[in-house]
């Protein structure tokens, strides 16, 4: 699942540069600037209406109306395919410019993407910019905070390799460069010196190399796949899924299996007592139906296992808790110096993100003796109007835009909303229209962490049909990837209104994507 950070709050935007901004308050009528800004300078119209951003305004509602409904704005287009116009300009050149193959990443098929890497492209859609730079961290404060963080939960540990550790770990605290480290020299730009942060790398390589062997030498009981396995059970016998709809018996077995064969390897007393309850339940599940389940109380002696290996975990010797484990794999990434560098973090936020790297290349085609230099600055121009108009629409909705940023072939258009309510509800409208079987609309509920109920609209008879067929697999899908759905209905596309829409008073945060 992706988990993008939803700050409504983003201080991306200033008057002189958002120009669609500029394009709206230029179209504005008088009495629409006059709501616009309060009586205020047009200077201040950003600080009050952006910055404050005060929800359910008539200011917040003048602008995202003037916005959405701006001709010039509705007729931008997407940005997937101004960027695919751009390159296919850029590509008519024999010597093409350091931009092209950087951009050319940037922009993937849908059926090349992986959710780490979609993740990744939402974070450097340009949307977020001034956002990261304006909150970006001392790197060598975060290694800070996590060494001293190991170092307590170390403290604890019995092992005598924890205690060797805990001194090392010491050591490199009390080094000039982590005793100063702080987020309040940021601004004055401070010099790195390269020769500290060498060293203080080559000392958190030495605790990291230890600190991993050490772990993989642990019982299995501690392992990132035992956890794994573990919420996987935990969830496949939560009474939603204990029902005739969404009851998967192979799958059951099948994670009860793997937990047994992973018990086996461990060297834990404990561990025997639950192997023999494990193997009693696997082996009343043999051909076993769901009413027998409950019958024979099987759902309860699960739950007595998971509770019990739970208790094991918890019982575990510091040095081979959770936590270790996690901020060993963060500190993994502070072996290379750069890594602590503050300028190095800054370098690779603007070398990744598609707003800086539409900058640059606005930068490189004017110095450029391009022969289509004067298309290629309109490609550009149009793509950081877009990005600007997303960053726009962001502050005064109770959503944050953002654009899709993939090509799919089978996809005219396509808009998706995502809500947030002050409950951790999240409601999430997904508008498509597809070249081949028209709109298609879905209205999800995420709640309880993974409660999900989905709707399904379409007036396309043979879709409809295809949706049908495929929604057991799309239950399947869910319950293996631990997400409870709760219902998934079909129904006609009747009207396009969201049907969150009289729930906005409690909507706090979103955003809106588009294709």
């Amino acid at each position: 699942m992706i988990n993008l950070s939803l700050n409504k709050q983003l201080d991306i935007i200033v008057p002189n540069k958002n120009r669609a901004l500029a394009t709206i308050l230029q179209q504005a009528t008088p009495k629409e600037l006059e709501t616009l800004s309060k009586d205020k300078g047009l200077g201040s119209i950003m600080n009050s209406l952006l910055k404050e951003s005060s929800q359910n305004s008539a200011s917040d509602k003048t602008l995202l109306d003037l916005a959405k409904n701006n001709p010039t704005l509705k007729d931008l287009g997407n940005i997937s395919a101004t960027l695919k116009d751009l390159l296919g300009t850029l590509k008519s050149e024999k010597n093409p410019l350091p931009i092209e193959t950087t951009l050319k990443n940037f922009l993937l098929e849908m059926e090349d993407l992986s959710e780490p890497i979609l993740r990744e492209k939402f974070e450097n859609s340009g949307i977020f910019l001034e956002s990261k730079l304006k909150n970006v961290q001392n790197p060598q404060l975060e290694l800070k905070t996590l060494l001293q963080r190991l170092e307590k939960s170390l403290a604890k540990s019995e092992f005598p390799i924890a205690k060797m550790l805990s001194e090392k770990i010491k050591e490199l605290l009390a080094t000039p460069t982590l005793k100063e480290a702080s987020n309040d020299t940021l601004l004055q730009t401070p010099k790195d010196d390269a020769s500290a942060l060498k060293q203080l790398s080559k000392g958190v390589e030495a605790v990291v190399l230890r600190l991993s062997e050490t772990l993989k030498r642990g019982d299995v009981i501690n392992s990132k796949g035992f956890e794994m396995q573990l919420l996987k059970l935990e969830h496949l016998t939560t009474p939603k899924l204990l029902t005739p709809e969404n009851f998967k018996l192979p799958l059951l077995q099948d994670t009860l299996q793997q937990l047994n064969s992973q018990l086996l390897q461990s060297s834990k007393p404990e561990a025997k007592g639950l192997l023999e309850t494990l193997g009693k339940i696997i082996e009343s599940l043999k051909g076993a139906t769901l009413e027998s389940m409950f019958e024979k109380k099987i759902p309860q002696s699960i739950a007595t296992v998971i509770e019990s290996s739970k208790t094991l975990i918890e019982k575990s010797d510091p040095l081979f808790s959770k936590e270790t484990a996690t901020i060993t794999h963060k500190l993994d990434s502070f072996k290379d110096p750069q890594k602590l560098s503050v300028q190095e973090n800054v370098r690779e936020i603007l070398s990744k993100d598609l707003k800086a790297l539409l900058l640059q290349a606005g930068d490189e085609i004017g110095k450029s003796s391009h022969p289509n230099q004067a298309e290629l600055s309109k490609h550009v121009d149009k793509l950081l109007l877009q990005i600007d108009y997303y960053q726009l629409t962001s502050h005064p909705s109770n959503a944050s835009s953002l654009y899709l940023p993939f090509s799919w072939d089978s996809l005219e258009e396509g808009n998706i909303n995502l809500k947030k309510d002050k409950d951790d509800k999240f409601y999430c409208d997904i508008d498509l229209k597809l070249k081949e079987y028209g709109e298609l609309k879905l209205k999800l509920t995420l709640y309880e962490k993974n409660q999900i109920n989905i709707h399904i609209y379409s007036n396309n008879s043979d879709f409809k049909e295809i949706i049908k067929e495929n929604i057991p697999l799309l239950r399947s899908a869910l319950i293996e990837s631990q997400i409870t759905p709760r219902e998934i209905r079909l129904f006609e596309a009747v009207k396009k209104s969201s049907p969150y829409d009289n729930q906005s008073s409690d909507i706090q945060l979103g955003f809106e994507v588009k294709a």
